[in-house]
């Protein structure tokens, strides 16, 4: 009974003993034996788990919570970049931003890409004024051009057929993605040919458009810069037609001038200019001038005298020796070819195309072109895509883009 009562007792003592030493821990050492923090040492801000640069992939109401914390946080921040640093997102190659690639990005990664290419897209206007610097530098891409050639000749586009409505809205729409602003002139017409004895060149019928009853409509698309001086009057044009005769698609006569016109746009789009800038593209050329002559005969005789030059491009870029010329209806030097007195181009008596409607009502007027490159026969050799030289195209357009900037910084 005394050893029972004993036992029990020194069990009690070991008891109190245990109870004692997990009352007082054990400091709880880690790997390393050094002392980990205890529980009061934990912070109640949640965002400490956050990482800073995951704070874009909360939600709403957890942003605004790391945004409040922010200032407590020990989480380095980003430092904000100085104001001198460059705009990083020009870094951005918009063309990454396809609709295949776009689709294979995670939804956020997808936005994100979206709103840098835009941003890196959106072509910035230049307010200061053309430097010699800028004219100096300037060049085209052929591949661009190319581009515009390859799409245009996919189908014939005759006076008035759906093919040359499309193709307006087209050029349309992507000049207005330049910046210009653009209206559609329209005109009715008649089939003219030497056949029907009825070609404008007789005398007195080169404005008669008393046509009765019409073959059909076409139409001119007009593209404006405005001068960025209110009270300027001057104007230069630049112009081609982009409508073929029905046995061609018209690769060089004329989607190369078209080309050219298109990407001399582009590129001088974002400049300012005292002069007013006009881009035609002329339905109907090949029905004996048709939409040009239209055009010519809508100004009024104030509307001619402020035209300064019009600058048409037509059959440019074709392979072979045939360099392109400043062609003029007589074969002499005009006003208009004085633009271009920086550079080495010989002054020809140019073939007919739209110039000649201005010629007709005294403005100054020439045409670049080339004289088509003969086989032994002295026929033409075949109007195709493939017998473009690019380097030609982008030889015209350099120096169509740098003349007309050199003429929009002409002073009033």
């Amino acid at each position: 009974m005394i050893t029972t009562v004993k036992f029990r007792f020194l069990q009690y003592i070991v008891m109190l003993t245990l109870l004692a030493f997990m009352t007082a821990g054990c400091g709880h050492l880690n790997r390393n034996n050094e002392f980990a923090p205890g529980a009061d040492a934990v912070t109640s801000d949640s965002t400490l788990a956050v990482k800073s640069n995951g704070i874009n992939s909360l939600p709403t109401d957890e942003n605004e919570r790391a945004d409040a914390n922010k200032s407590t946080s020990p989480i380095p921040q980003p430092v904000a970049p100085k104001e001198n640093a460059p705009h990083t997102t020009a870094l951005v190659k918009t063309s990454s931003a396809s609709p295949d690639y776009m689709n294979s990005l995670p939804a956020d990664e997808s936005k994100n890409e979206a709103i840098l290419s835009t941003v890196a897209a959106e072509p910035a206007n230049k307010k200061a004024p053309i430097s010699q610097d800028d004219i100096d530098s300037l060049s085209t891409d052929e591949n661009s051009m190319m581009q515009t050639i390859e799409k245009l000749t996919r189908t014939i586009r005759p006076i008035g057929s759906q093919e040359e409505k499309a193709a307006c809205a087209d050029l349309k729409s992507k000049l207005e993605s330049y910046g210009y602003q653009t209206r559609i002139q329209e005109f009715p017409y008649i089939v003219q040919n030497v056949k029907l004895k009825n070609t404008p060149f007789v005398e007195g019928k080169f404005w008669d458009f008393n046509i009765g009853q019409p073959d059909g409509t076409s139409q001119n698309l007009i593209a404006v810069k405005k001068p960025a001086i209110p009270d300027a009057k001057d104007v230069i044009i630049v112009s081609a037609h982009y409508d073929t005769t029905v046995h061609t698609t018209g690769a060089i006569d004329n989607a190369s001038g078209v080309a050219v016109l298109m990407e001399v746009a582009r590129k001088t789009a974002n400049f300012p200019s005292n002069v007013e800038v006009r881009f035609l593209l002329f339905g109907g050329e090949e029905n004996y001038l048709y939409g040009s002559r239209y055009y010519v005969n809508s100004l009024s005789g104030d509307e001619r005298r402020c035209i300064i030059a019009a600058i048409n491009l037509d059959c440019i870029g074709e392979e072979g020796p045939n360099p392109a010329t400043l062609g003029t209806s007589n074969g002499k030097e005009n006003a208009a070819c004085k633009l271009f007195a920086d550079y080495d181009m010989q002054i020809d008596r140019g073939g007919m195309s739209d110039y000649y409607s201005f010629v007709k009502a005294e403005i100054p007027a020439l045409t670049i072109a080339q004289y088509p490159v003969m086989v032994g026969t002295g026929q033409e050799l075949p109007d195709d895509i493939a017998r473009i030289d690019k380097a030609k195209l982008k030889t015209a357009a350099d120096i169509v883009a740098k003349v007309l900037l050199n003429t929009m910084c002409r002073e009033k």
